[in-house]
């Protein structure tokens, strides 16, 4: 797998999976060997979609599937428990591990992590991220740069050292071995987990480090920070975290609202339907159509943010948009500053990033289910 990657980290050897009858270190060994969060709960669940009810059974708390401290972004998702022998709808599965890699999968990896899994695994000291957020460790394994200017290359190197590819890649071996083995229910977590990062690669903002400057500017912005003026970059970061945050949170409270209200005919909801592939899937696909996909975007993207976001929200190097208060009213915020017009441009410029992902992922599925013969 690793000959075909980008970028690579070589997993250290005293890490490799090799079989044990040893039971009580498998979870560890296997976690370790994936190179993942070891603490990651890794339990049998199933996450219902908005408005759907559990019925009679148990629901599970966050803390039974995220690692967070601050858990609040589930306080809205109903857990459902599943216990071996349940039968489940293969979709479910798939749609529940999609979101599994946000609870702390990717998190305290590197060696400056202060996490004892980071000085094992490999993958040095962190090359970026917003420090002021719980998740930001996570950020190389969600985000890839891979269609930047050879110029902001050389400026800076660390854009190199990023992994979603290598997660994509990696989960889709997996899926592919477990329905091989005769397990199917890992091989549909499997491909849903996979299914994560390439959703990320449909987002503008996991793939190009400032949407909406040149090259030029970037540049100069980094080579400030070295020479100690670090003003300007951590402005810099903490606009396009704010920004990214934002688009991503739109995106929830829109299509949220239109699945409770059955509005089938929402943009958004239309987009992911009756899409064609974007091809058979190679293994190049992810950094030259997946992530090329959404690289073309960004710069309209950003555009559409700035004139259609409160500038609060999107334009305030002081503002963490995260702790806002009231950021679950972005939605009615939107309207009251630019209208429905706003609200309805930035459901538009979303459909096409979802459109994206319904092509992109549903190659990745197929590509799966057809090397595992699992159709």
């Amino acid at each position: 797998m690793q000959q075909n990657l980008r970028h690579y980290e070589p997993l250290p050897e005293a890490l490799t999976f090799k079989a044990s009858k040893d039971p009580q270190t498998i979870r560890q060994r296997f976690t370790h060997a994936i190179r993942i969060n070891p603490n990651t709960r890794l339990n049998l669940y199933m996450q219902l979609a908005p408005g759907q009810k559990a019925g009679q059974g148990k629901l599970l708390n966050a803390d039974q599937i995220t690692t967070y401290n601050d858990n609040s972004y589930l306080d809205n998702i109903d857990i459902l428990q599943l216990k071996a022998g349940d039968k489940v709808a293969p979709l479910d599965v798939v749609i529940s591990a999609n979101d599994e890699p946000d609870h702390g999968m990717d998190i305290g990896l590197y060696t400056d992590s202060n996490t004892e899994h980071g000085q094992i695994y490999g993958f040095g000291e962190q090359p970026f991220g917003n420090p002021r957020l719980e998740y930001g460790t996570q950020a190389p394994f969600h985000m890839g740069f891979y269609h930047e200017s050879d110029l902001m290359f050389a400026a800076g190197g660390f854009l190199k050292r990023t992994y979603p590819e290598y997660r994509i890649q990696q989960f889709k071996h997996l899926a592919e071995f477990a329905f091989k083995s005769g397990h199917p229910y890992w091989g549909w977590r499997f491909m849903g987990l996979g299914l994560h990062y390439v959703g990320d690669f449909s987002n503008p903002y996991h793939v190009t480090p400032v949407p909406g400057n040149s090259t030029a500017s970037t540049i100069w912005v980094g080579l400030l920070n070295i020479v100690g003026i670090t003003g300007p970059q951590n402005d810099a970061v903490q606009i396009v975290s704010n920004r990214h945050t934002a688009i991503e949170e739109f995106q929830e409270l829109i299509m949220t609202e239109a699945f409770k209200n059955n509005d089938t005919d929402h943009v958004t909801l239309q987009a992911t339907r009756n899409s064609e592939s974007v091809g058979e899937y190679q293994h190049n696909f992810v950094v030259d159509v997946f992530a090329r996909g959404a690289y073309e975007q960004a710069n309209h993207l950003d555009e559409v943010i700035l004139q259609t976001m409160p500038e609060k929200f999107v334009a305030d190097v002081n503002v963490e948009y995260s702790q806002v208060d009231d950021r679950h009213l972005l939605i009615q915020k939107i309207r009251e500053h630019n209208g429905q017009a706003a609200v309805n441009t930035l459901n538009k410029t979303l459909a096409q990033l979802l459109k994206l992902f319904s092509e992109n992922g549903k190659s990745y599925v197929q590509g799966i289910l057809k090397q595992s013969n699992a159709e």
